[in-house]
């Protein structure tokens, strides 16, 4: 009976020393449970290269619509659509019968009327003789007063038959000149080297002058092809970005999406105008176009009126703060708002092995990060969730297990 007694005791004793070593255990695995493991970066310094985007229209930068300037049917069309032209080529003849016969009619007119004043010339020249005879005897007194003033008076009728002769020569010559013009007009040539997108009259029809502001007075389109323009509209908290000469890249979903490069020709500094009666600016944030160069040289598939998204590449002028964009958090109690502070934002910071949530001001995005204009230091250690990890709670102890620059 001795000897079971210290067999018990020590058996108990050791019993209770393994219990004590599993609770141990057990708190030890629960307070490592309990800190969750971390990736974190530091803020970085960087331009932040961004891109805007903007929806927009090709057009060609030289597009003209032809019109006559004279009245007549179409006789003859020398050219179709597609075709190359150079610059006073001819396009298309109207019928010239009615100017050919008026040129005929004014230069007849004209001619007679040179024929009239050679008369004239020579009856004022026989009136000024006469008159210098007179003049001569007069001071003689071998003409009377009366003759000699009968002598000026046939000088000056003469002189002024003349001058009336020598200022309708100079209107029928206008005459002539202005049928010439519309014989010339009759023949319409290409006011561009270019390529023809359109005709839009056929041989029979009549070609109306567009300064009689018929519609449809259009009888062909030309186009210099080589070069395109793309329009865009910019908001305006993006528009002041832009500057002329800038770099941007169109892209054309209708062919690929290789971006073409250009370059920014004008940014307007009135936002453009609603399709309402009055004109105005539509109601809402404004919108100013910004007209794009590009070369176009696709010139067999890029074609004016195809949609296209324009890229504006830039990047900061000085380096700003940033993190990635994946630092955020997204829950709309914890980002809150600061009126006139520009847009808020939040992160997790750990110190002292606690995330803590941080506000933060927010400044321009990129695809993958984020400028921070406010509540960040560059030696701040920020969480950056792995994908599919859980969300992380302020105040939850962490174990950093990666560190990089963000």
């Amino acid at each position: 009976m001795r000897e079971r007694r210290p067999r018990r005791l020590a058996f108990a004793v050791g019993a209770v020393s393994l219990g004590v070593l599993v609770v141990g255990l057990l708190m030890v695995r629960n307070t490592i449970a309990s800190v969750a493991p971390v990736a974190v970066v530091k803020p970085t310094l960087d331009t932040l290269p961004t891109t805007i985007f903007a929806d927009g229209t090709l057009s060609y930068r030289n597009e003209l619509a032809m019109t006559s300037e004279v009245l007549g049917a179409v006789e003859e069309i020398y050219v179709r659509q597609g075709d190359e032209v150079k610059r006073g080529q001819p396009l298309m003849k109207l019928r010239s019968q009615q100017y050919q016969a008026q040129l005929a009619q004014r230069e007849a007119g004209r001619d007679g009327e040179m024929a009239s004043l050679e008369v004239k010339r020579a009856s004022r020249e026989l009136a000024a003789a006469k008159l210098r005879r007179f003049t001569e005897l007069r001071k003689q007194q071998l003409v009377s007063e009366e003759g000699l003033d009968e002598a000026e008076a046939a000088y000056r009728q003469a002189d002024a038959a003349y001058r009336e002769g020598h200022a309708r020569i100079q209107n029928q010559r206008a005459l002539v000149d202005e049928v010439q013009d519309s014989l010339h007009k009759s023949i319409l040539r290409s006011p561009i080297d270019g390529t023809v997108l359109s005709i839009d009259v056929s041989a029979g029809e009549t070609a109306v002058p567009s300064a009689l502001s018929f519609s449809g007075s259009t009888v062909a389109r030309i186009a210099d092809t080589r070069v395109l323009v793309a329009t865009a509209k910019l908001g305006e908290y993006d528009v002041w970005k832009i500057r002329p000469g800038a770099a941007a890249n169109v892209v054309v979903p209708a062919f690929d999406e290789t971006p073409l490069p250009g370059t920014v020709r004008s940014v307007s500094m009135a936002p453009a105008r609603s399709a309402t009666s009055s004109g105005a600016p539509a109601a809402g944030a404004a919108n100013y176009e910004v007209l794009i160069e590009i070369r176009n040289t696709r010139r067999a598939s890029l074609r004016t009126g195809m949609t296209c998204r324009v890229e504006f590449p830039s990047r900061k002028a000085a380096p700003v703060l940033t993190v990635p964009i994946a630092a955020l958090r997204d829950d709309p109690v914890e980002i809150g708002a600061d009126a006139g502070q520009g847009a808020s934002g939040a992160v997790l910071v750990v110190r002292d092995g606690v995330a803590s949530l941080r506000r933060v001001r927010l400044g321009d995005v990129n695809e993958t990060h984020q400028e921070i204009r406010g509540g960040l230091d560059a030696d701040d250690l920020v969480v950056v969730p792995a994908s599919g990890q859980p969300s992380l709670k302020p105040g939850t102890r962490v174990r950093v297990i990666s560190y990089e620059r963000g």
